[in-house]
């Protein structure tokens, strides 16, 4: 059942997280809005606009694309919603008010949720003659039980932003406490949910940045008195498009795409504490014409690739790998009870490799790039995979023992690695002790 609730609550996110489907500056700009709205997840078409003179009732057809359809009949969901909007029309914009308009099916689950007659989602925007819109989302809070002893208490989710008649805008979200407990007394207590982001959505990606906290977070098992938790947690994306340059040999657009993730402790089922963990990820120098046919050939393609599929992805991977680009994990560390692991990768693909798709191992004559690893002795000892294959290194001296760590320190220079005791072993070694 509340997998089911769940899924409901999900729905309604999914379905409003945009306000291109409410009526803008009258008739003529809402339909122009929702004719030209594009979403990797849904379509969204006019149904009807009853327009009066200061007011007027218009109503959004959302239905979910092909690819999604399955998520949502797993659930008992329809694929198909319908938002209502009651438009005022102002001297120097217009307001909107929708609401989504459930069916027989979903209404008495809303009612258990919400209550009795109350709208899940409020959703209210405020567009000016630029059609500039200022748009406010709300989920109401949720209380919920039952015999079973399920139940669900969360407060009120907030989104609101701005976006402009281009797409370009900003938001922000909050979530303050969610509290669920399954029938089986294992519950999921959630504190402090916030984030947000500025930028535009351009194909299949979001030109801009994105953030998200979350304050704590636990997962406990009643009956056994076990817990997972996990405090302060923070996301950071930002995508970069640099510009063309018609006199330089990179003529292209190219994208910088960076991921940030900070936690600052787990505790995990066996009560052991980890502390301060941080990734940091970048994609950098991507011929963007490349990664966005790539991009949007994912969504065309099913579980086999047609022969015509296939030569398309091929010759975006050539184009993608002909320009060159750049793959750095700057930071991978944790403090864990054993000591603190630390890593570092970089590595680089020079421009000028043609037909890569042909012969891969052509990339290896472009390829430089370093790497670095911290494990402690403890850590590794304790998991018998692990020691396995820090035996087999070090004996091949590729990693050095230390008195409470291993190390590895590396060079990649095409073909072959250099070590720190500067040996040269073939690059295909390195990956075969890896897998």
């Amino acid at each position: 059942m509340l997998r089911k609730i769940g899924a409901v609550g999900g729905a309604v996110a999914i379905v409003l997280c945009w306000p291109f489907a409410t009526g803008q500056i009258g008739e003529r700009i809402y339909l122009d809005t929702v004719g030209k709205y594009e979403n990797p997840y849904l379509t969204i078409s006019s149904e009807s606009y009853d327009r009066g003179y200061l007011n007027s009732d218009a109503v959004s057809r959302i239905e979910i694309k092909d690819d999604w359809k399955p998520v949502f009949d797993e659930e008992g969901l329809p694929d198909v919603w319908y938002v209502q909007h009651k438009v005022s029309h102002g001297f120097m914009g217009v307001t909107s008010t929708s609401e989504l308009v459930l069916d027989e099916e979903l209404r008495p689950i809303a009612d258990k949720l919400w209550g009795e007659g109350v709208s899940p989602i409020s959703f209210t925007t405020n567009t000016a003659l630029t059609r500039k819109t200022d748009f406010n989302i709300t989920m109401k809070p949720v209380s919920f039980n039952n015999e079973q002893g399920a139940k669900a208490d969360i407060k009120a989710f907030v989104l609101e932003g701005t976006v402009d008649a281009q797409g370009a805008g900003e938001f922000r979200y909050q979530l303050p406490d969610a509290t669920v407990t399954t029938a089986a007394q294992e519950s999921m207590v959630m504190t402090g949910l916030e984030g947000g982001g500025k930028g535009r959505l351009d194909g299949q990606f979001w030109i801009g940045s994105q953030d998200f906290a979350l304050k704590h977070v636990s997962f406990k098992d009643l009956v056994n008195n076990k817990s997972v938790e996990i405090d302060n947690v923070a996301l950071g994306m930002n995508n970069v498009l640099g510009q063309a340059d018609p006199a330089s040999e990179q003529s292209e657009q190219q994208l910088t795409n960076t991921n940030m993730m900070t936690i600052e402790k787990i505790v995990s089922l066996d009560g052991q504490e980890y502390r301060n963990f941080n990734f940091k990820l970048a994609f950098s120098d991507l011929n963007y014409p490349a990664i966005s046919r790539l991009g949007n050939m994912a969504d065309d393609i099913d579980e086999q690739m047609s022969e015509q599929q296939a030569k398309e992805a091929a010759l975006a991977l050539d184009l993608l790998v002909a320009k060159g680009l750049k793959f750095t994990i700057e930071d991978l560390s944790l403090v864990t009870p054993k000591g603190d692991v630390k890593s570092h990768l970089n590595l680089v693909i020079a421009p000028g490799i043609a037909r890569a798709s042909e012969n891969m191992a052509k990339i290896s004559e472009k390829l430089t790039g370093d790497i670095s690893l911290l494990l402690p002795i403890q850590l590794v000892d304790e998991d018998p995979i692990l020691f396995e294959k820090a035996s087999m290194m070090e004996q091949s001296g590729i990693v050095e023992k230390g008195a409470d760590y291993y190390s590895l320190q590396m060079q990649i220079e095409g073909d072959k690695i250099i070590l720190a005791s500067g040996d040269q072993l073939p690059l295909a070694m390195l990956l075969m002790l890896f897998m």
